[in-house]
């Protein structure tokens, strides 16, 4: 059976931290639902809204 998961990729435009998230598709889907592309991320150091791009990978 094959590995899948979905990693979330972004930089923040306000203070330039980045951020990679790596999520199981249940948890994505919990999240965020059916969107694929672009989903809106929230920084964790400066609290700004901006989006995100989404990878799917399969192993």
């Amino acid at each position: 059976m094959a590995k899948e998961r979905y990693q979330i990729k972004s930089e923040c435009p306000e203070c330039g931290c980045g951020l990679i998230c790596n999520m199981t598709p249940d948890e994505f889907r919990k999240k965020y639902g059916d969107t694929d592309g672009k989903v809106r991320v929230n920084c964790e150091k400066c609290g700004k809204d901006h989006e995100g791009c989404v990878i799917h990978e399969t192993e």
